[in-house]
C-alpha cells in the first residue's frame, strides 16, 4: 500500500497547480481526479493580472500559454478600453483559455512533474487512523490509501467540505449569471469586455479565447425570470447582451453556440478557516465569490501558492495548514467585500443604489482612479474607509 504525503481529492485547477509546485519540491502528491475526461462547463476562463502573477509564483504561466492560453492586454467596461500591460502593478495582461483545455494541460504537466494522477476514481471517504489521514476510493477495486495531507479541490459542491463537518457560509444575492462558449463572433482582437448597466441589474463579459472561441456572460437580476438555460435561449441571452452593451448585437450576428447555455446563482459561499486536523480546501471548496467580478481562478491560485509556500516553510504541517487558513480568510474577504460595493454602485437596480450612483458616478467619471482597483491588481490592495468613502463620493 502506497503512502503519499498529499493527495488531492480533484484535479482541476487548484488540484493540478499545488501538485506541480510541490512535486518539484520532492512532495510526493497523489491526485485523485472522478472525470476520465473533462468537459465544457460554464466556468471561469479570464485570469486576471494578480491571477497571471501567481500562476508565474507556482511555475504554470508557461504551461498554459504553450498549451491552451492567449494574453489579452486589453480591458473595455464602458469607459473606454484599458491597457492592462501599462496600468496594473503586476504589468499582466488576462490569460484566457478554455476551462477544459486548461485542466487538460495542467494535470498532465503534474504527472510530468513528478506527482501520481489517478482518473475515473471515486472517493468514498476520509478518516484519520493514528498519526495517518487514510482516503478511501473505488476505481474497479476499493483501496485505502494513507496520507500526510489530504487537499480537498473538488469544487464547489465539495463532498470533502461535508466529511470533514466544515461550516459553510452564504451570502444571499438575487442575481444569476450565465455563460455559453461561442465561435463566430465578431470581436477586436486582444480585448475583453466586462460592463455592468445598472439601470438593468445587468452586466456582461466576453472573453476571447483561441481557436477563434469566446466565453459569453451575462449576469441578470433573479427577478426577471430569464431562466437562460438550453439552446433554444440563445437568441434571447444575445439580445438581452445587447441590451447591456449594445456593440454586441453586431459581434454576435453570425456567432453559434459550441458549448452549453446554463444559469447559476451567485451567491458567495465560504468556509471560514479552511484547514482542520490535515484536511485543507482550496479554490471552490474553500469559497466562491459573485463571478459576475471574475476573481475565482485568482484566487484559487493564490489558494496553491499560499497553501504551498507554508507547508515548505514549515515542518509541522498542522501549523501550515493554520497558516494558509488564516492567510486565505483575509485575502477572501478582502475579495468579498470590495465586490460587495462595485455591486452596489455599479449593478444594484434599487432606489438606494440608484442615489449613491448619482452622487458617485459624477466624481468617478471625473477621476476612474476612485475605484477599487482589486479586480484586476489584487486583494492586497487597501480597502478601509477611505478607499469606499472615495469610491462613494464621500469626499
Amino acid at each position: 500500500m502506497s503512502t503519499f504525503d498529499v493527495v488531492t481529492i480533484g484535479g482541476g485547477l487548484a488540484a493540478s497547480a499545488v501538485a506541480i509546485s510541490l512535486a518539484k519540491h520532492g512532495i510526493k502528491v497523489l491526485v485523485l481526479e472522478r472525470e476520465t475526461e473533462f468537459r465544457d462547463r460554464v466556468r471561469g476562463e479570464a485570469l486576471t493580472p494578480w491571477g497571471v502573477a501567481e500562476a508565474k509564483e507556482l511555475g504554470i504561466d508557461g504551461v498554459l500559454l504553450k498549451s491552451c492560453a492567449r494574453e489579452i492586454p486589453w480591458v473595455e467596461m464602458g469607459f473606454g478600453p484599458r491597457n492592462l500591460l501599462e496600468t496594473t502593478p503586476q504589468k499582466a495582461p488576462f490569460l484566457t483559455f478554455c476551462h477544459p483545455e486548461m485542466q487538460q494541460a495542467l494535470l498532465s504537466e503534474a504527472e510530468r512533474s513528478g506527482s501520481q494522477v489517478r482518473r475515473g476514481v471515486t472517493v468514498h471517504s476520509i478518516e484519520s487512523i493514528g498519526t495517518k489521514l487514510t482516503v478511501t476510493t473505488t476505481n474497479g477495486k476499493t483501496e485505502r490509501i494513507p496520507a500526510r495531507l489530504v487537499i480537498g479541490a473538488d469544487g464547489r459542491g465539495s463532498a470533502v467540505r461535508r466529511w470533514c463537518g466544515f461550516v459553510s457560509q452564504k451570502d444571499p444575492q438575487p442575481f444569476q449569471f450565465s455563460g455559453v462558449l461561442l465561435s463566430g463572433a465578431s470581436l477586436p482582437d486582444g480585448t475583453a469586455f466586462f460592463v455592468f448597466h445598472p439601470d438593468l441589474g445587468r452586466v456582461i463579459g466576453v472573453v476571447p479565447e483561441t481557436r477563434g472561441r469566446c466565453r459569453a456572460y451575462l449576469g441578470y437580476p433573479s427577478a426577471s425570470n430569464l431562466a437562460l438555460q438550453g439552446p433554444n435561449k440563445l437568441s434571447t441571452f444575445i439580445c438581452e447582451s445587447s441590451r447591456v452593451f449594445p456593440q454586441l448585437a453586431e459581434a454576435y450576428a453570425n456567432a453559434k453556440s459550441i458549448g452549453p447555455l446554463a444559469s447559476f446563482d451567485v451567491s458567495p459561499n465560504w468556509v471560514d478557516h479552511p484547514y482542520c486536523d490535515g484536511v485543507a480546501l482550496l479554490g471552490d471548496a474553500a469559497a466562491t465569490s459573485d463571478p459576475s467580478f471574475g476573481q475565482g481562478l485568482a484566487t484559487t491560485l493564490r489558494d496553491a501558492r499560499v497553501l504551498r509556500d507554508a507547508l515548505l516553510a514549515n515542518s509541522d504541517w498542522d501549523i501550515a495548514g493554520h497558516q494558509y487558513a488564516n492567510r486565505h480568510d483575509e485575502y477572501f474577504h478582502a475579495i468579498l467585500k470590495v465586490c460587495g460595493w462595485l455591486r452596489s454602485v455599479f449593478q444594484d437596480p434599487g432606489p438606494q443604489a440608484q442615489a449613491l450612483r448619482q452622487r458617485a458616478m459624477p466624481r468617478i467619471e471625473e477621476d476612474p482612479t476612485r475605484v477599487p482597483d482589486h479586480l484586476f491588481a489584487g486583494p492586497d490592495l487597501p480597502a478601509d474607509q477611505t478607499v469606499l468613502s472615495r469610491f462613494f463620493g464621500e469626499c
